[in-house]
């Protein structure tokens, strides 16, 4: 990915700085941005946001921790946890709310400390569960296997 570009739904992407890739759902295009080592997908027809984050150097239980606690989205926008992190096979799942937002997290773990989160954030009016979207992401997540194990530039 190149910071600045938007890549459309059907695209494979591969999260900046990690080893993940996934491809961007119907209805939703993408970009990397440029002051932040994340890819930003917006809908074409709803309301809402996904931030999807490479994992790195994080165990299943650091990262479990880390979803626990409060995530900050911008200097004046921070999800803060609603309940419980689930765990289903290499997928973490956490709640969030902020203001008039709220908010879901699915982590999904690859090999070597490696992985990707997805933060999916949207008015708590807007109809269409999360749920649904972050199961589709995760579920289209492929990790890079590398000869030494680390991300090739």
């Amino acid at each position: 990915m190149q910071a600045g570009q938007s890549y459309r739904a059907g695209t494979r992407v591969r999260v900046p700085n990690g080893l993940a890739s996934f491809l961007i759902p119907t209805g939703w295009r993408g970009e990397q941005l440029d002051n932040l080592a994340a890819v930003l997908l917006v809908s074409e027809k709803e309301a809402g946001f996904v931030l999807a984050f490479a994992i790195l150097n994080q165990t299943e239980d650091e990262l479990f921790a880390l979803l626990g606690e409060p995530q900050p989205i911008t200097d004046t926008l921070v999800f803060e946890p609603t309940g419980n992190v689930t765990r289903h096979g290499r997928k973490l799942t956490a709640t969030y709310s902020a203001g008039t937002l709220t908010g879901r997290g699915v982590a999904v773990m690859g090999p070597d400390l490696q992985g990707i989160l997805f933060l999916h954030g949207r008015p708590q009016k807007e109809p269409r569960p999360s749920r649904s979207l972050l199961d589709e992401l995760a579920d289209e997540v492929r990790f890079i296997q590398t000869k030494d194990g680390l991300p090739s530039p």
